[in-house]
């Protein structure tokens, strides 16, 4: 990663800008809302435990201490899915987060909530975000 910064470091020229974007590398939680509550139920895991994530905060951090890039700014937003059934859901993570686990304990407990009498429950999943604006040095 650290290589690909230092090839970005010699794409931009002085006005211009590197936009960092990936998840902090929590598990993000999964609810169920019923009506105007909110139930957890568990959070979703990853093959690799996020590992990627911390790379890619080391990878930023090595180009800063080696004076090629300043950040500008940093800061966090949150990513939320939203799926109607425990069906949608797992076919959102297939197609869209190929190395997701939803353990069958969680999946057991959206399936739970969503029998609920309540009308049109919702599976919600917050991911944290974190975004890093980089100048590049001289």
């Amino acid at each position: 990663m650290v290589h690909a910064l230092e090839i970005a470091h010699g794409l931009l020229g002085e006005n211009g800008r590197l936009l960092d974007i990936h998840p902090l590398g929590e598990p993000p939680p999964i609810q169920v809302r019923l009506g105007k509550q909110i139930h957890h139920a568990g959070w979703l895991r990853e093959e690799d435990d996020y590992i990627e994530y911390e790379q890619a905060n080391n990878a930023i951090n090595k180009v800063i201490e080696q004076g090629l890039f300043a950040l500008e700014r940093e800061g966090t937003f949150s990513f939320t899915a939203y799926a109607d059934s425990l069906t949608d859901f797992q076919s959102y993570l297939e197609n869209e987060w190929k190395d997701a686990i939803l353990e069958e304990l969680v999946a057991r407990r959206i399936e739970e909530l969503m029998h609920s009498l309540e009308r049109a429950p919702e599976i919600i999943m917050q991911e944290l975000i974190r975004v890093n604006r980089l100048r590049p040095l001289p």
